[in-house]
């Protein structure tokens, strides 16, 4: 089964995607081709601080993501003091090898919502994901993503065309990890 997934690194419920996503791709229970895709463009290009009110919308956010955890699922998201800009570590992360562009998502998601990096600064990206950049291939995801009827993040499409976003994108993938675990169809 290949799926494909749109995903941004500063969006919480992605890293919650990805975090699944990893399992799946451990497990062998599906070609996952993951694309970064900025959702929100008009975060300026040096990321910016999260004020107040913001503050509390990501601590909403965090705490439903909390709700959607399944067993065995670790609180790893931690409210960063910034909002990045991903579109440098869109970059790098399309300029890795294909073989290696797993562990390099797991490492830019864990940056940000772990570490609390600020993706927005190159001397970042840099350490994390290296120095080259493919903004050809990040600037067609992003078009791709874009081009969906009703683009959010994470969206997830099916092998057969489905499109899922969301939550419901996170459902799925926790019925696939589920249903893998109990030998049973996912869907």
């Amino acid at each position: 089964m290949r799926l494909v997934l749109y995903g941004d690194f500063n969006c919480p419920f992605s890293a919650l995607a990805s975090a699944r996503v990893a399992k799946i791709e451990r497990r062998g229970i599906a070609e996952v081709e993951w694309r970064a895709v900025q959702h929100d463009t008009a975060i300026s290009p040096s990321g910016e601080l999260i004020r107040e009110n913001r503050r509390r919308d990501f601590e909403r956010e965090l705490d439903q993501i909390r709700s959607l955890l399944v067993v065995g699922e670790p609180d790893r998201l931690r409210l960063p003091e910034r909002r990045a800009n991903t579109r440098l570590a869109n970059e790098a992360y399309a300029a890795a090898p294909l073989l290696l562009r797993a562990a390099r998502r797991e490492e830019l998601f864990s940056a940000y919502w772990t570490d609390g990096s600020d993706l927005s600064d190159d001397r970042v990206v840099d350490r994390i994901a290296g120095r080259v950049r493919d903004s050809h291939t990040a600037t067609g995801w992003q078009d791709r993503w874009t081009a969906l009827p009703r683009p959010t993040v994470p969206t997830m499409v099916l092998p057969d065309g489905y499109v899922s976003r969301g939550l419901g994108a996170l459902a799925r993938l926790a019925l696939l990890l589920d249903a893998a675990h109990q030998e049973a169809p996912a869907w």
